[in-house]
């Protein structure tokens, strides 16, 4: 008889202004979250505290030692097998949260690898120190990550099968977008997509001038609307019907709201001006945060407690920029931002403006006591937020 295996339902959460205009997270398909949110909470927080590897865009990684989990802390890969003569197929697109090397623990082959569509950060744990194999609930967490790539595997085999050249994009895009919104990584139905058309195509088994035809199709359709690495839908149940999309995303009702996002820290331009403090009834706390998954994990703890999030920012320029022009009540900063950059000037913006931040670090910092500001702790945890934010805005 076979056993029966439940996913993990997705976090609950109400629809902030943020979620407006997107399928909302809740409603996302289980195996386009992010795959570390299916493993246990032990293993979850070995892997969000193991070191990290820089990966710079275009760096090429096979991954090393095939008994070890990577785990995809920010930026997109894109994991491909090439061929004798040199073609190229992508496998999947790696986002946020996604692991590799799971299935090299059963099948003894190594992953394909992988290079970088952007500049990313790359977790590395050996599986012994993860689980016990003596132990079935152990096992078990890492039988339904597999589950879930089986199921991406089967539709991308439906996909190049069955679905011609445009069907295929549609899909693509569709399954892309999904994959985001269970991130967070969306706004007014758009995000930020850092694929050529190379990549596309070798994704769908086209030649590049093909798939740029079917991305000129799709936009001349209103479909859609890509253009500097930003993808729009504008018309989701229309790329749905065109991708023969066999489970309806709830699309929502289109917003001028924007919001920062933590993989690029572009600001797309609003048609609306943001209300004011004074007549805003929701609390509005600004995030600067390099690393995506603490960024979102950030995120969802301030919504589930009611407030609004700006940014999350992911670099110190973007931080400055919304710490400087952004309607903020309060702010939650990480200390050690990219490229060896501290987020102080962004502390004495906020300082010079009257508004409460609160730092957030895992090491050990003797130039935060000038600030007189509260300290989260990495890993954070839902309670220790509240109490600081609480502190912060009262």
């Amino acid at each position: 008889m076979p056993v029966r295996v439940a996913a993990s339902p997705a976090s609950p959460g109400s629809q902030s202004p943020a979620d407006v205009g997107r399928p909302s997270r809740r409603d996302a398909h289980t195996a386009a979250r992010p795959q570390i949110d299916l493993l246990v909470p032990a293993v979850r927080s070995r892997l969000a505290g193991a070191d990290q590897h820089h990966l710079a865009k275009g760096e090429r990684t096979d991954w090393g030692d095939r008994d070890c989990l990577h785990l995809l802390r920010s930026g997109w890969l894109a994991q491909f097998r090439t061929l004798t003569d040199g073609r190229r197929h992508v496998l999947r697109f790696l986002m946020p949260g996604d692991l590799v090397g799971v299935t090299s623990q059963f099948s003894g082959v190594a992953p394909a690898p992988a290079v970088a569509l952007t500049d990313a950060r790359v977790a590395t744990v050996p599986v012994a120190e993860l689980i016990d194999p003596a132990s079935a609930a152990a096992l078990r967490q890492f039988c339904i990550v597999l589950a879930m790539e089986n199921v991406q595997a089967h539709e991308t085999l439906l996909s190049l099968g069955c679905l011609d050249a445009e069907e295929r994009l549609a899909a693509l895009l569709l399954g892309l977008f999904e994959r985001a919104c269970a991130r967070d990584l969306v706004s007014d139905r758009g995000l930020r997509l850092p694929l050529t058309q190379q990549d596309i195509a070798d994704a769908l088994g086209i030649s590049p001038v093909h798939t740029n035809r079917m991305v000129m199709k799709l936009q001349r359709a209103g479909l859609i609307r890509l253009k500097a690495e930003w993808l729009q839908i504008l018309d989701g149940p229309g790329l749905e019907a065109v991708a023969q999309w066999s489970r309806p995303m709830a699309w929502t009702r289109n917003s001028d709201h924007t919001s920062e996002h933590p993989a690029d820290g572009a600001r797309r331009p609003t048609t609306s001006k943001p209300p004011s403090r004074l007549a805003r009834t929701v609390r509005r706390i600004l995030v600067v945060e390099d690393d995506q998954l603490l960024a979102l994990q950030m995120q969802a703890i301030l919504r589930s407690l009611g407030f609004e999030v700006l940014g999350p920012a992911g670099s110190l320029e973007s931080g400055m920029r919304l710490a400087e022009a952004g309607d903020v009540d309060a702010a939650v900063l990480d200390v050690r931002l990219d490229q060896g950059q501290r987020v102080f000037p962004v502390a004495q913006t906020l300082q010079r403006r009257s508004i409460p931040f609160s730092f957030m670090t895992g090491y050990a910092d003797p130039e935060l006591d000038r600030f007189h500001a509260p300290v989260l702790r990495k890993p954070v945890e839902s309670g220790s937020v509240a109490a600081v934010i609480e502190q912060l805005i009262h």
